[in-house]
């Protein structure tokens, strides 16, 4: 028995649109199992909990920012890293290209973004 493994996606937004766009178009994609995050801490508290194998990660988040997810995700021994961390930003140039690595971003993917943009960063 040959199963294709589905893969776990944690969406960390909390924007409530972004969110729906976001899982709309994981639905089109694929088959995942995806989950959400409204703000920094729940979303440390999911990578903990569920071990996504990729995070969406928006960069301004109310309370824990992005870059607080990020550090803990680099830091804390009891979070299994991610195979991809996905930074969302409508913000431009958030990050140096060169930091991008020391900061654990696989990709950044720049709000608004479409649905073949969402795909590349999730596969490419």
């Amino acid at each position: 028995m040959n199963e294709k493994a589905i893969i776990r996606i944690l969406v960390i937004d909390d924007e409530e649109s972004i969110r729906y766009a976001v899982d709309a178009g994981l639905e089109f994609i694929g088959d995942f199992e995806v989950h959400f995050a409204e703000d920094g801490a729940s979303g440390i508290a999911a990578i903990k909990e569920l071990s996504p194998d990729v995070v969406l990660l928006d960069l301004v988040l109310h309370s824990t920012s992005g870059m607080d997810v990020l550090e803990a995700i680099r830091t804390d021994p009891d979070i299994k890293r991610p195979k991809r961390v996905v930074l969302m930003t409508g913000v431009s140039d958030p990050v140096p290209i060169q930091h991008l690595e020391d900061l654990g971003i696989d990709r950044v993917l720049a709000k608004p973004f479409k649905l073949e943009q969402l795909k590349k960063a999730l596969f490419e």
